[in-house]
């Protein structure tokens, strides 16, 4: 059920607020799935999901597309916005089935269909739970035909997955190119991240889409690290493509924005 609310501020004491007021009119959900802004992964709001018992998934640093759920939902409420009536065009919304799981949002949330400006038989309107087995496995089935076709249009091959110790090109807070060398130190609680560690000896959490490189990084294990909290993803398979660079041998190497090793002729080494 879409909830679309208005937060003054982002700081993360005004999204706990907004939180515990959905939380009086609907109850404590098991999962909330956000991504990985300051006010949502504050020592706050890990205290407040301890408090009150629900589990905290963020998606993958840096990498939107591991929360495509939330950023679609995004999508449509900005698209709601923008409609002469906003309330008007939300509740159509809550009104109209799901082309994966056929049922309104509201009938999933309360068990009927609710009234609205279109002529609607008042039989429609009686409670009626759709059957939960039925909903879920469609839904199911809806996620495992998206990523096929995703996949099938984008040539997307499953990645091999990456050892400690391999080094690998990741990009750091603000920058646009994979310039940074680091190794990989560990693998992360889901198969979709792992903990990097550059030269400095700072560490950070970085989704599966690493570049590999042949050159090798010696990192400094003394320095402090700096890990991102732990990521829980709801996919377990990875369909991003890495890329593998080769080894240069000679002339002057550069690295195109795209992660490609560009090669200068020998002829021009004199």
């Amino acid at each position: 059920l879409a909830l679309i609310l208005n937060l003054p501020t982002t700081t993360t004491s005004q999204v706990v607020a907004k939180l515990k007021a959905t939380f009086a009119r609907f109850g404590i959900p098991e999962v909330i799935v956000s991504d990985n802004g300051p006010q949502l992964a504050s020592a706050e709001m890990r205290e407040f999901s301890e408090e009150h018992d629900f589990v905290h998934v963020t998606s993958s640093p840096h990498y939107p597309q591991s929360n495509g759920q939330a950023e679609r939902a995004v999508q449509v409420a900005k698209s709601i916005l923008k409609q002469e009536d906003p309330l008007l065009a939300l509740m159509a919304y809550r009104a109209t089935p799901t082309s994966s799981t056929g049922v309104s949002p509201s009938e999933l949330l309360m068990g009927r269909k609710i009234r609205i400006t279109l002529p609607t038989l008042q039989d429609k309107l009686k409670p009626n739970w759709p059957n939960e087995d039925v909903i879920r496995r469609a839904d199911a089935a809806a996620k495992q035909r998206q990523p096929c076709y995703y996949n099938r249009r984008n040539g997307v091959r499953i990645l091999p997955p990456l050892s400690p110790g391999d080094p690998v090109l990741t990009k750091l807070d603000g920058q646009k190119q994979w310039t940074m060398p680091a190794v990989v130190h560990s693998s992360s609680s889901t198969p979709r991240s792992y903990i990097v560690e550059t030269a400095q000896g700072e560490r950070y959490r970085r989704n599966c889409h690493l570049q590999s490189t042949h050159k090798p990084i010696t990192p400094v294990s003394e320095s402090p690290d700096r890990v991102a909290p732990e990521v829980r993803n709801t996919e377990d398979t990875h369909h991003t493509e890495t890329q593998h660079t080769p080894t240069p041998t000679q002339g002057t190497v550069t690295i195109t924005h795209s992660g490609r090793v560009s090669k200068s002729p020998d002829k021009l080494d004199w």
